[in-house]
C-alpha cells in the first residue's frame, strides 16, 4: 500500500471519503498541524489582567450602556389595589377615603353597562371630572354574586381598569366604599388636583 506523507494509507483515505461523502466539505480545513519546525509566540502573558485594561490592549469597544429616559408622561405607576393604601398619599387622607369621611362630589353608576361600553364611559367621565378639578368620585360596579359565589365582572374588572393609562395617571388612590355607598360593589376614587396650564 502507498502511504502519502501523514502516515494515512490509500484504504484509510477511502473509508474516510465513503464515511463523509454526505458531509459539508470545507474549502478550508481547520485543523492546524505543529511540527518541529513551527515556532510558538512566546510573548503570550498568562497573568490577570482587568477587564478595563483588556478592553483597552485588545482595542475591543466595551458595549454601550442601556440609557433609560425619563418622561414625565411615561412615569411607572404603582398599581392601585382597593385594600391597599399606594404611596403618593398621606396616611391620614387615605384613611379619611377609607372611611368615607372624603364625601364623593359625583356618582358614577355602572348597573346595565357592558363591560365594553363601561370601560370606555368610565375613561371619558373620569378624564372629564379630573379636567374640572372633581377629587372624590364613587363609582358602583354592583356586587353581583352569582348561586356560585362567582363575583361580577366590572368589580373584578374595573379595578384594573383604573390601573390602565390614561386612568392610572389621573388617579391617587382606589378604594372599596362604606356599607352606606354600596360597600364592596362600589369603589372611592381619589382624584388627583388638576395642573392646569
Amino acid at each position: 500500500m502507498t502511504e502519502n506523507k501523514n502516515n494515512i494509507t490509500k484504504k484509510d483515505n477511502e473509508l474516510w471519503e465513503a464515511v463523509t461523502k454526505t458531509d459539508k466539505k470545507y474549502s478550508k480545513s481547520n485543523r492546524i498541524v505543529f511540527n518541529n519546525k513551527t515556532k510558538l509566540n512566546k510573548n503570550i502573558q498568562t497573568k490577570d489582567v482587568k477587564e478595563d485594561n483588556f478592553l483597552e490592549e485588545t482595542n475591543i469597544k466595551e458595549p454601550a450602556k442601556k440609557t433609560i429616559v425619563k418622561k414625565d408622561k411615561l412615569k411607572l405607576h404603582e398599581n392601585l389595589d382597593p385594600i391597599n393604601i399606594p404611596s403618593g398619599i398621606s396616611l391620614s387622607q387615605a384613611q379619611k377615603l377609607q372611611k368615607g369621611k372624603i364625601r364623593p362630589e359625583i356618582k358614577i353608576d355602572l348597573h346595565g353597562f357592558t363591560q365594553e361600553k363601561a370601560n370606555s364611559y368610565l375613561k371619558d367621565k373620569l378624564t372629564e371630572l379630573f379636567k374640572k378639578n372633581i377629587r372624590c368620585v364613587l363609582i358602583i360596579t354592583g356586587k353581583k354574586i352569582g348561586k356560585y359565589g362567582s363575583e361580577g365582572i366590572l368589580k373584578r374588572e374595573v379595578p384594573k381598569w383604573l390601573n390602565n393609562p390614561p386612568l392610572r395617571e389621573k388617579i391617587l388612590m382606589t378604594t372599596w366604599a362604606q356599607p352606606k355607598d354600596g360597600g364592596e360593589g362600589a369603589l372611592y376614587v381619589l382624584l388627583k388636583k388638576s395642573r392646569k396650564v
